[in-house]
């Protein structure tokens, strides 16, 4: 028999091992989706003993993680922004970066009244929905050309009853994806935007997420120069684009886009990276 405090401990011990980057945070969120006890819960109950049966789950749960696959697929939620929302393998997971695109969008939307918004490459629905949920006078539709990340995208849709949201199958290269499509008054997208030559130094963790998600070609700009060649120009004339971008491609987003378009600027991020760029039309 094993208390509560020991298996955690063991945890921690085991993920030290494997190199995890955050061995004390990783196991007191298995110890809690495995468990139900919170860091607090798991303070008080230290010396409970465990279930035999929810202890085999915890130590397969440790051990996926000891092998580097993300906890988010383990735990098979994740919050981001307001939410929380379903992911697993075949999606990207969500990042506290990528909120500054719906705190963007939410801003724009009550100052302008803006009534239609795209999330393009949308995923787990994550940027989308949250837009959606915050603005619920707004119709969003959710493009991907993947279907493991649009089966995610509805179930997300389900979790949070965003009714006014709509799902669409379509490849964001493709000129022909718009048709049928209303103008929209926003465009937000984290498109795939790391080069082609970096993604196998990323970290572990990453290899496990979808290549379709991260590969943005040579130079990481591909799906930028078809967002403005293509979706841009959609957009209603007063409103917005605005993009997620990569470590010191804001500038090289900007050249693309002020061909085009009269003003540009970038958001940083807490690091101070840059890292979403907006686009005026």
């Amino acid at each position: 028999m094993k208390t509560l405090y020991s298996v955690y401990r063991e945890a921690i011990k085991c993920l030290q091992d494997a190199g995890c980057d955050s061995p004390e945070f990783d196991a007191q969120q298995l110890v809690s989706y495995c468990f139900g006890y919170n860091k607090t819960g798991l303070l008080m109950n230290s010396g409970t003993i465990v279930d035999d049966v929810k202890l085999i789950h915890f130590e397969d749960c440790v051990k996926r993680r000891a092998l580097h696959e993300p906890l988010q697929y383990i735990i098979g939620m994740w919050d981001f922004y307001k939410y929380s929302f379903k992911v697993g393998k075949g999606v990207l997971i969500p990042r506290p970066e990528t909120e500054i695109l719906i705190d963007f969008a939410v801003d724009k939307i009550r100052q302008n009244e803006y009534k239609i918004v795209f999330d393009l490459c949308c995923g787990s629905g994550c940027i989308g929905l949250s837009v959606a949920k915050m603005c619920p006078q707004v119709k969003v539709y959710c493009v991907d050309i993947s279907d493991d990340a649009l089966e995610y995208t509805r179930k997300n849709k389900e979790l949070l009853c965003c009714d006014n949201v709509t799902v669409v199958k379509a490849d964001i290269l493709d000129g022909t994806s718009f048709i049928g499509l209303p103008r929209p008054d926003i465009i937000l997208s984290n498109p795939p935007y790391v080069c082609s030559s970096e993604i196998p130094s990323l970290q572990r963790e990453v290899h496990f997420e979808p290549k379709l998600a991260l590969d943005g070609g040579d130079d990481g700009l591909v799906f930028y120069r078809q967002l403005s060649e293509i979706w841009y120009p959609l957009i209603n004339r007063g409103g917005y684009l605005a993009m997620e971008c990569g470590e010191e491609q804001a500038d090289d987003i900007l050249s693309i886009f002020l061909k085009k378009a009269e003003k540009g600027r970038v958001i940083k991020d807490s690091a101070e990276l840059d890292r979403v760029v907006i686009i005026r039309r």
